[in-house]
């Protein structure tokens, strides 16, 4: 089998519901790669990448003019070979950022063409350990919600089966996230586990104060508490709390990662397949987390199809988040979550083709 040809697709998917934030960002609509692998067999692999905000279309010009005419007549089992070559490509000029981000999408797109020629989906070939996969939800607990809006929306989110659900805080005035979490703890009560996401924005003085005030809560972890490059910080965050920490939404290699493991900087690791170079990365991490005993729960926002699989084929990922409900029809056979689990697909592939229909209305170039 070679590879005959590489087309892509910008695309700009708005949100269907009010605009949410979290510290970081206002989020009104996803920015979408989508990379498109023909081979000669007739196999065709869909990989993409993705961003709440704008800057894709950089990705979509490295594809198309450095990438895309290095893959014909190549074999697309090699994989590895294949990404480290066009990785050397743009060696100079980064291997994270927008080099990265497009050679994810190709590597998920490789997948696809693997697990098809064998005519499974992605968790059969990897090995499943379990038929389903436990899901927590994100979408109740945006920053710009009110806290009588948090309380309703994350009761409905219980009410609807999920037992873990996670709010987002990191307000100018720390005191306001205090009686924010507090609130919602009161209200779900005990029984189900809150997580709390910072995303970043706090500096180490504020996080040891806040953070142990926040442990009265009994909160599942705090999510990315620091700036994701202050590993000494966190490390100093993990020793002095008792909650644990949590990373990975914005950390960008293997070997980050391993530095978060080596210096016990983080308990939980969000591993996050388009944030690394694609599925063979993320599998990498997932083993290290596994000798070093650290559970991972998967960072997700619209790319639930390939976490799913992945957390399935492993025994330490215990769930995977869900988030962006609003737009999770727009995949072709769309994962459903029922009683707070997800099911597994059952198509071969990966399952990154964005339903045609979508690439047709919001297709950018």
């Amino acid at each position: 089998m070679k590879i005959t040809r590489l087309e892509t697709f910008l695309l700009n998917v708005p949100m269907r519901q009010r605009t949410i934030t979290d510290s970081q960002s206002r989020v009104e609509s996803v920015e979408f790669i989508q990379v498109k692998i023909e081979t000669d067999d007739g196999i065709t692999g869909w990989g993409f990448n993705w961003n709440y905000s704008k800057g894709l279309h950089a990705v979509q010009v490295m594809i198309d003019e450095v990438y895309a005419p290095a893959l014909p007549g190549r074999d697309p089992m090699d994989r590895a070979g294949i990404c480290e070559d066009l990785l050397y490509r743009t060696h100079f000029i980064g291997r994270v950022g927008v080099a990265l981000v497009g050679i994810c999408a190709i590597n998920l797109a490789l997948w696809d063409i693997h697990c098809k020629s064998l005519g499974k989906p992605l968790w059969q070939v990897l090995g499943a350990k379990r038929d389903r996969v436990k899901a927590y939800n994100t979408d109740g607990g945006w920053l710009s919600w009110s806290t009588d809006e948090l309380i309703r929306d994350m009761s409905a989110l219980v009410e609807r089966g999920f037992d873990t659900v996670k709010m987002k805080i990191g307000r100018t005035d720390p005191a306001e996230d205090y009686a924010r979490v507090r609130a919602v703890r009161r209200a779900l009560g005990d029984g189900v586990a809150v997580a709390v996401d910072v995303n970043t924005q706090w500096r180490l003085e504020t996080a040891l104060v806040w953070g142990k005030r926040l442990q009265e809560f009994n909160i599942a972890w705090l999510e990315e508490p620091l700036h994701p490059f202050d590993v000494k910080g966190h490390a100093r965050l993990a020793a002095e709390l008792d909650a644990p920490i949590a990373v990975g939404e914005t950390v960008y290699t293997k070997y980050a990662f391993a530095e978060f493991l080596d210096r016990r900087a983080a308990d939980i690791l969000q591993v996050d397949v388009t944030k690394l170079g694609g599925i063979d990365e993320w599998l990498e991490v997932a083993d290290m987390a596994a000798r070093q005993g650290a559970p991972v729960i998967p960072h997700t926002n619209v790319q639930q199809k390939v976490h799913v699989q992945l957390a399935a084929s492993q025994a330490h990922v215990p769930m995977v988040e869900y988030c962006y409900e609003s737009i999770a029809d727009i995949w072709r056979e769309p994962l459903r979550v029922e009683n707070g689990h997800y099911n597994l697909p059952q198509e071969p592939g990966v399952g990154c083709e964005l339903q045609p229909a979508v690439r047709g209305k919001f297709r950018v170039s």
